[in-house]
């Protein structure tokens, strides 16, 4: 089988897209498949489409723009299989990647057919009928993101002249190339290097791992969107937006018991204050914030860390508005204190949960670099 990739990321090699390309195209090259030379559109000069018809009266077949888009379908139609790979832009295909499919008019013929339910325009040629395989992501969690793409090529490849073999659609793609969050997710590039594989031995993706591949990557949204806006907030990016009364947002003062500093680092009481002993000063500018932890499995099982000022306190009890709050069974997080549990693993399969700033947590390894990783 020869199989070719048209990838319509304007990052090209570099983008998330292409994380899903590579595993796909590992798992089909292992299972026997010829790889053809991927195709990078953003690398080529294709030009719009005018609509002129002329590749269909005039010089039937031919376009009239003279650009990198003959030796395409050229290669379109040496391929047994072909894999459309774009990121989600405004609910469907890149720019580059539309441009391309308006351009591939010169493969059909101006007739209709009647095919089931539709009329299509029949194929110009034998060789180049679409067995089609579409992979994509989107910076959003939920597959609902997706249904506008996925109704486009199912209608695109309604007739029984091409088929698609499979749709790889993955909502929140962007966690794929964080490197904390790489071993666990790992089983989706597995399952997306698997349905490479059954492309070429069974000649579509199987339904099993269809549904693998529409899990999410992470199934708290809110959690996701925490992770999201910390990324743009590290860009510099604020939110323009100010509280009911236009007034800066209080975290108010603590009220608690100070932790003093531990022997031994037993319990979950412990590790909260060798956190605060442990704090870097110098990671922390000129940050303003407070993290609680609701331990559910010890007494008294409230602690919290005051960050101000360029100084970090450890406090039991229940801070009046904490700006992230960690709800963990205490193994879990002396674990990952030891080393004996991968946070971000941890974290992704649910073994504690997060509410509020995300992105404080992220800031740990800077603001903590002798506590919890």
């Amino acid at each position: 089988m020869k199989l070719l990739v048209i990838q319509g990321s304007p990052r090209g090699a570099h983008g998330n897209t292409e994380v899903l390309v590579q595993a796909f195209i590992q798992g089909a090259r292992e299972a026997g498949a010829d790889i053809m030379e991927p195709v990078y559109l953003k690398e080529k000069d294709i030009k719009h489409c005018i609509g002129c018809f002329s590749c269909w009266t005039r010089t039937p077949g031919v376009c009239v723009h003279h650009d990198d888009m003959p030796g395409l379908l050229l290669k379109v139609r040496e391929a047994d299989m072909l894999v459309l790979a774009t990121p989600l832009y405004y609910y469907t295909v890149s720019g580059f990647m539309k441009d391309f499919l308006d351009r591939t008019l010169p493969l059909s013929q101006p007739f209709l057919e009647v095919e089931g339910d539709c009329c299509g325009h029949p194929p110009r040629y034998t060789s180049g009928l679409w067995n089609l395989v579409v992979i994509s992501n989107c910076g959003f969690p939920e597959q609902a993101h997706f249904s506008g793409l996925k109704e486009t090529f199912r209608v695109m490849l309604h007739g029984d002249k091409s088929e698609l073999k499979g749709m790889i659609c993955c909502a929140g793609g962007e966690l794929l190339k964080v490197k904390e969050l790489r071993d666990g997710l790992a089983w989706y590039l597995d399952a997306v290097k698997k349905a490479g594989a059954e492309v070429v031995k069974e000649g579509k993706v199987s339904e099993g791992t269809s549904a693998v591949l529409d899990r999410p990557l992470m199934e708290d949204h809110n959690l996701y969107a925490s992770l999201a806006n910390e990324h743009w907030r590290s860009l510099g990016v604020k939110l323009q937006e100010v509280d009911a009364q236009g007034a800066p947002d209080e975290q108010g003062a603590p009220e608690g018991k100070p932790l003093p500093p531990p022997g031994k680092v037993e319990t979950m009481g412990d590790l909260v204050a060798a956190m605060a002993a442990a704090f870097n000063p110098k990671a922390a500018g000129s940050l303003k914030a407070a993290v609680q932890f609701v331990v559910t499995d010890e007494k008294p099982g409230e602690y919290y860390l005051v960050i101000e000022s360029g100084r970090c306190s450890a406090w039991q009890g229940k801070h009046q508005k904490p700006s992230a709050t960690v709800t963990t069974p205490a193994p879990v997080w002396l674990g990952i204190y030891r080393g004996e549990t991968n946070g971000a693993t941890a974290f992704l399969s649910g073994k504690y949960k997060v509410a509020g700033d995300v992105g404080l947590l992220m800031k740990f390894n800077a603001l903590f670099p002798h506590a919890p990783r």
